[in-house]
């Protein structure tokens, strides 16, 4: 018997897609709720998988009741925790429903938000899941796959293309938004500098801002390269990082809704040939055939968004499926990436061959 899924907060756009992409992904039934009843009600009739609407507030418990008692699963679209709070992940857990938060911001006081109900979560034997519109990092994963099947490579490049010209506040608030992703990689080794080493080794600058602009202090990150990959760059239209070796592994693989708030318009596809699009706006351009060990000794990966909201929904709806297939059987509060193995969920969303393969 198939599961059904709620989706709160289905009529903005990364609830519309997630839409499309579940119907596309998954043999679901569909419900779906919104503080716009009108909207749900187009959607009602423009899909037959979705069988039920509710006008809800997300951030009222009442409101939220008989629409859980409906429901398999919620994935909530409405918004980050920073605005609506943690009422939706609390209600899963007193109606003893998986819970999948599709845009919690990065910010570490959203994390956190979220975090608190982890011991309610493992107490109520219930699967909660923040960031899947982030997850895997799919720029770190691509980079890690990069280095570890292309031996060869001894130098990877990164640039962000956009349609319009990124500002230097847009690059620093990017930044900020996914500061617990940054890291820097000098001398064969990661490093977690200080707020005093990084203005020596980060800065952005722009052709409309003379004013050097820094980074917040970043974390340790989870990720490993060879010894042999030295030297990593990052650059944008009109933002560049000046360093011949430092790594932001995550760039902007914020969720949609920061992405959103701080770009204002989509990312473009990038122009070149061979690219090898994947979810979450990230894509890998091999300088040659692109065969394993075939490469040249400098791989340039092309971090892009051709539609935030599509790319952010087609991981989300992937991934959701596949908890709900393999009953995952963790509980408490996680992201993808510490609920299963990230190149695993690559491998079963058939997007490993996909990445490397362009097929």
């Amino acid at each position: 018997m198939e599961k059904i899924i709620g989706v709160l907060g289905a009529s903005g756009f990364v609830g519309k897609n997630l839409i499309k992409e579940l119907i596309g992904n998954t043999k679901n039934n569909i419900i779906v709720a919104s503080r716009k009843e009108k909207k749900l009600q187009e959607m009602y009739n423009q899909f037959d998988r979705i069988k039920d609407i509710f006008a809800v507030d997300a951030r009222n418990k009442k409101s939220l009741k008989k629409f859980y008692s409906e429901i398999d699963m919620i994935i909530n679209c409405s918004g980050p925790a920073s605005i609506i709070k943690t009422i939706p992940a609390e209600m899963a857990i007193e109606e003893s429903i998986p819970y999948v938060e599709s845009s919690v911001s990065l910010l570490n006081e959203c994390e956190k938000s979220i975090r608190k109900i982890d011991q309610n979560a493992k107490e109520q034997n219930i699967l909660m899941v923040t960031g899947a519109g982030v997850f895997p990092g799919l720029s770190r994963v691509l980079l890690q796959l990069a280095a570890t099947t292309f031996d060869s490579v001894d130098t990877i490049k990164i640039s962000v293309l956009f349609n319009d010209p990124l500002s230097i506040g847009s690059a620093v608030d990017m930044l900020l938004e996914s500061q617990k992703r940054v890291a820097v990689f000098e001398n064969g080794k990661w490093i977690s500098p200080r707020l005093g080493s990084l203005r020596e080794t980060i800065c952005f600058h722009s052709p409309f801002n003379t004013q050097h602009v820094y980074a917040s202090p970043p974390v340790d990150t989870q990720l490993h390269f060879p010894k042999n990959i030295q030297n990593f760059s990052l650059k944008t239209g009109t933002c560049s990082i000046l360093s011949d070796a430092i790594l932001l592994t995550h760039s902007i693989n914020a969720d949609s809704y920061t992405l959103t708030k701080i770009m204002g318009r989509y990312l473009k596809y990038a122009s070149e040939i061979n690219q090898y699009i994947a979810p979450c706006g990230c894509a890998m351009r091999m300088d040659a055939s692109g065969k394993k060990k075939e490469c040249t000794k400098n791989m340039n990966v092309s971090l892009y968004h051709p539609d935030t909201f599509t790319a952010t929904a087609s991981v989300v709806a992937q991934g959701v499926d596949f908890l709900l297939k393999n009953k995952v059987k963790k509980t408490g509060v996680f992201t993808f990436g510490e609920v299963m193995n990230p190149i695993e969920l690559l491998n079963q969303l058939r997007l490993k061959k996909f990445l490397i393969e362009g097929t």
